[in-house]
């Protein structure tokens, strides 16, 4: 059933734009915009999951770095991003990605603004990962908290010793007016948590209900 579903979505959606090979389809018109970033591997992440399918409704923008394999690190997917926020009008943006592709998913995410940010075991290829360090660094988002980003993670050789690059971005989040979950998973292999369709869902709603707007006031600790 997959294959021939995938088949019939490479067959109708996969187009290029921007020099960009990419799988775009919407489910329902709205303004909101869903990111999908491969990781080292030849195929688009998730491109099944809302496919004719209606639990989670919107546009759907898949993404796959098979040429290079350099995290994304072209400005032609910026490029691509910003014509269908463009043109779709887009208010609510979603990046995500697993392994390179969560590194890119920060890294646009920022870039755009995005309202939710999903990394899954973060892991960058071909790219010196202290540029997104820097670019969280850089980061103002004028303390609006408006950026959610869901951060899951492996661990090294023993499970109390994370990547360098993982501790590196979480240090930097730790400065950033954004609302960060950690979601360390108890493991030694990369990718050994990926979430279900269900789960990525979950977290969305999840953090679309967490407004820090709504819970300021003037007067103190009353």
């Amino acid at each position: 059933m997959y294959i021939k579903m995938i088949a019939e979505i490479l067959q109708n959606h996969e187009t290029t734009l921007e020099n960009v090979k990419h799988v775009f389809y919407s489910n329902y018109s709205n303004d909101q915009l869903f990111v999908s970033f491969a990781g080292r591997i030849d195929k688009y992440v998730s491109v099944t999951w809302f496919y004719n399918q209606f639990d989670f409704l919107g546009n759907f923008l898949f993404l796959k770095n098979d040429e290079n394999y350099n995290t994304y690190n072209e400005e032609k997917y910026e490029k691509l991003i910003k014509y269908y926020v463009d043109k779709l009008k887009i208010k609510k943006l979603i990046t995500y990605g697993p392994s390179m592709g969560g590194i890119a998913s920060i890294m646009y995410g920022l870039k755009f603004n995005a309202d939710m940010i999903i990394a899954i075991d973060p892991n960058p290829i071909e790219f010196d990962y202290h540029i997104l360090c820097d670019q969280i660094r850089n980061y103002d988002n004028n303390f609006d908290y408006k950026t959610k980003i869901f951060f899951s993670y492996t661990f090294m050789n023993n499970y109390d010793t994370l990547y360098p690059w993982t501790k590196d971005i979480i240090d930097e989040f730790k400065f950033k007016n954004l609302l960060v979950t950690l979601h360390p998973f108890r493991c030694i292999e990369h990718l050994s948590f990926i979430p279900s369709k269900e789960f990525l869902i979950d977290i969305i709603k999840l953090n679309d209900g967490l407004n820090v707007k709504n819970y300021t006031q003037t007067v103190q600790w009353i």
